[in-house]
């Protein structure tokens, strides 16, 4: 019957409330809404037997029309024959339609299929033409990300019925807690999300209902957007049924995640999915929806909707969220989501929608953006900001004013302060007092004092620094604590800017303060004093003191009640620095603690991932091939395990995997995995990105290994494009891809171009790794090889032997790479 308008807004109201509730709560709840009004609560009653959702991956919209107020037709049987499909299984159930999976089993192919109907009793015209206007868009879209049309017909009582491309998968958020997906990672498969929107909006198509439970995530890592049963065409010549819809009753959204638009049923455009988006990303980094509590009526989360900001998804992170999310605590989940990334997820979730992203496009390039470090359009276009951001991508040699500068400083400290001490103010009374305010007042009047006009002349980041350290002993000359704190952030700050010269002494200060005020005692920031300090030593090549310190954190980081996967994180950072020491037997040694720690931790995870690729990898570069390779291909099988064989996780464990196996002399499975690993890489990080890159050398270096000149030489090229544009020159990275080009080009008949390359590398490993490092000595003996291809055998033979006197001292005399070294020598003697 028809409704008034009052009893209208109690009926929607009412039933709103009810559909978020468990059902053994709705009739409790619905009693006492409905008391004295039978026939509203009839109604209801009605509407929620139309709307019950039967699984997750086919939710239905929040609200139903008078005309779906009758209980649902009862489901198709298995086996029963629709056009060429055999049903096996109802799978979900809308407003619009039942799903089933089906079988095509015909003469033509098998497949399997989600089959879509409008089920018997509800093929009013209304429905039955909603119906053909999905299947009308349906056809419009064809994109890797959205579940795609197959076929359609009608039933022989004519019913419209269409097949979809079957998707085995679970939705987003389940699948990012359960395969404890790190930030970056959900990034990435949120990028997909976007590269489907942003398809279907160039297509004029508006979704209208963007929700995790639309949106699945296959076995391979793929994403794929579902159900488009309440979209709607932006073309003007569409004749989209919306009017006849919403003077029904219909309200094509669900409440939790649809824009302040939507809930005042204004025109949906594109911006109407930017905001859908925004609360899909919040609720996967933060963990839940932004407005959603588990005790809210529906109206006041609409009023909160349509009235109040969101929190930023940095503070509303849990513990929950934290365990499930890869990082482990939640003081680092909160770090990790601070600053940008709350920036950007609160830009798509503007009331305003021209205030949002233009496009899913701008929004996924902003998250790109943010994962190669670069600056965000949400970050407020500040000169500071910028030159932050500039810096820490171009470490070091960067001048500029030193209002600009002193923001870099601000930022990190105000970081600090918000985010970081929350952590060590258990033991710290004193530092809750002294307020991020009075920090920020404090670099306010370093700014005023140091501006350009006041000193007449610019001034480089490191010395603005070291004006505000300075000014910091008087400023808070009678606490200590916040004073360690500050000198810790402000020498980690000069560490990002490869500064460690001018970061020594600052870190210094707080390593003596460190041992006064703590008296022994393991604390968090003596640990990080003790491990910056230990950073900056490292970059100087003082390393016997870096590694004394490294240890001494480590120790300290273990007392004072770290996780499992920070400790082993820190095994792992002691490993890498003993590798620059050549001490590859200790290294290999502490690559095998983290594992060890990782095994005892039920959590391990991803940690036990990475723990046991280092592992391989420190194995692999003693030599022990027979011992690395189990422990290579475990960790590719867990990772494909925790995230799926296409998971750039899982392009990571390759990498090494492939080395293993091509000096084992098994090739080509060697060249199979690489390559698998660059695509995995190159397709979820890009091409210029180091990660992506060092495949891309494991590949080109196996063709080298194997001969494959030619091939190899183009390849290596495109990685030496990227110097200082991604990859920086103190990257291994850069060296090995100029030595490889070096033999590539020598082989091939170049030898004035495979001179220079090998030479360039020679100076990049004497730059960066020292004279002593066994990448030198290889270095050598490979320069060395490409001179006596050009007969220069009085040049080459020195070269030689020096290479291989290193390369027995640092790697041993049976290491593959020794071996290779006297193998060019002999050679060259046989020639003389």
């Amino acid at each position: 019957m028809p409704l008034d308008a009052d009893r209208w807004l109690r009926l929607r109201a009412i039933f709103e409330e009810l559909s978020e509730l468990p059902r053994p709560e709705q009739a409790r709840r619905l009693a006492e809404l409905t008391f004295g009004d039978p026939s509203l609560r009839a109604e209801l009653e009605a509407l929620l037997v139309a709307s019950r959702d039967v699984g997750d991956r086919f939710e239905q919209p929040a609200f139903l029309p008078e005309d779906l107020a009758h209980p649902p037709a009862e489901s198709i049987e298995p086996g029963t024959r629709i056009g060429p499909y055999e049903i096996i299984r109802e799978i979900g159930r809308g407003g619009m339609g039942a799903v089933y999976e089906a079988l095509r089993v015909d003469a033509e192919f098998s497949k399997r299929v989600a089959l879509k109907m409008v089920p018997a009793g509800r093929d009013t015209e209304m429905i039955l033409r909603r119906f053909r206007y999905e299947r009308q868009i349906l056809a419009r879209l064809e994109h890797k990300n959205i579940a795609a049309l197959l076929d359609g017909g009608v039933t022989p009582d004519g019913r419209p019925f269409f097949a979809m491309e079957y998707v085995e998968g679970e939705r987003i958020d389940h699948s990012c807690a359960r395969r404890q997906l790190d930030v970056r990672e959900r990034l990435q498969l949120f990028r997909q999300v976007c590269a489907a929107v942003h398809y279907a909006h160039q297509n004029l198509v508006v979704h209208r209902d963007l929700k995790p439970g639309n949106i699945l995530v296959g076995p391979d890592g793929t994403v794929k957007l579902l159900d488009f049963g309440i979209a709607k065409l932006l073309d003007p010549t569409d004749d989209d049924d919306t009017p006849a819809l919403t003077e029904t009753g219909m309200l094509p959204m669900t409440t939790s995640y649809a824009s302040p638009e939507q809930l005042r049923g204004e025109p949906v455009s594109t911006a109407t999915d930017i905001y859908s988006l925004g609360i899909v990303l919040y609720e996967l980094l933060a963990g839940r929806p932004p407005f959603v509590g588990a005790d809210l009526p529906v109206l006041e989360i609409r009023r909160r909707m349509l009235e109040e900001a969101p929190v930023p998804p940095s503070e509303a992170a849990s513990a929950e969220t934290a365990a499930a999310s890869g990082e482990g605590t939640t003081d680092r989940l909160r770090r990790a989501l601070a600053g940008e990334l709350d920036n950007i997820v609160l830009m798509a979730l503007r009331k305003e929608p021209d205030r949002r992203y233009s496009s899913a496009e701008q929004l996924s390039e902003d998250v790109l953006r943010f994962l190669a470090g670069l600056p965000v359009q949400a970050q407020p276009d500040s000169v500071g900001y910028r030159t932050r951001k500039f810096v820490r991508r171009n470490r070091g040699g960067v001048a500029g004013v030193v209002v600009a500068a002193l923001s870099l400083v601000v930022g990190t400290v105000v970081s600090l302060w918000q985010l970081g001490l929350a952590r060590v103010a258990r033991d710290r009374a004193e530092i809750e007092r002294a307020t991020a305010q009075q920090v920020t007042e404090f670099f306010r009047s370093v700014l005023t004092a140091a501006k350009p006009a006041n000193l007449g002349q610019r001034v480089t980041v490191a010395e603005a620094v070291d004006s505000a350290v300075t000014r910091l002993d008087s400023a808070f000359a009678d606490r200590p604590l916040v004073r360690r704190a500050l000198w810790n952030s402000l020498g980690s700050t000069l560490n990002e800017l490869d500064q460690p010269d001018r970061a020594e002494p600052i870190l210094r200060r707080a390593y003596a303060l460190t041992q006064s005020i703590d008296s022994g005692r393991p604390t968090w920031e003596g640990a990080t004093s003790e491990y910056n300090l230990a950073f900056a030593l490292w970059s100087k090549g003082q390393l016997a003191e870096a590694e004394s310190l490294m240890r001494r954190s480590l120790v300290t980081y273990e007392k004072a009640g770290e996780t499992p996967a920070a400790i082993a994180a820190g095994y792992n950072s002691l490993s890498a620095l003993l590798a620059d020491r050549g001490q590859l037997d200790v290294s290999a040694e502490m690559a095998g603690k983290a594992v060890a720690v990782l095994r005892k931790d039920p959590k391990g995870g991803r940690s036990l991932v990475v723990a046991l690729n280092n592992y391989a990898a420190s194995l692999s570069q003693l030599g022990r091939y027979d011992e690395a390779l189990p422990l290579a291909g475990e960790a590719v099988n867990r990772a494909i395990a925790l995230r799926g064989p296409n998971d750039v996780l899982v392009g990571a464990m390759l990498q090494p995997l492939a080395f293993t196996l091509s000096y084992l002399g098994r090739n080509a499975e060697a060249d199979s995995l690489a390559r698998r690993s660059y695509r995995i890489r190159l397709e979820a990080l890009g091409a210029g990105n180091t990660a992506t890159l060092i495949s891309l050398r494991t590949v080109a270096e196996i063709w080298v290994e194997q001969g494959r000149w030619a091939e190899a030489i183009p390849k290596l090229r495109e990685i030496i494009g990227y110097r200082n544009q991604g990859l920086q020159e103190s990257e291994p990275n850069l060296g090995s891809a100029y030595l490889l080009l070096g033999r590539a080009l020598a082989a091939t008949g170049q030898p004035v171009e495979a001179e220079a390359a090998a030479r360039e590398a020679l100076a990049l490993r004497l730059r960066h790794v020292g004279e002593t490092h066994w990448l030198t000595a290889n270095t050598k003996s490979v320069l060395g090889e490409v001179l006596a291809r050009q007969g220069r055998r009085a040049e080459a033979e020195p070269l030689m032997v020096e290479g291989l006197a290193g390369l027995e001292r640092e790697l041993g005399a049976g290491h593959v790479r020794t071996r290779q070294a006297r193998d060019r020598l002999a050679a060259l003697r046989r020639q003389r």
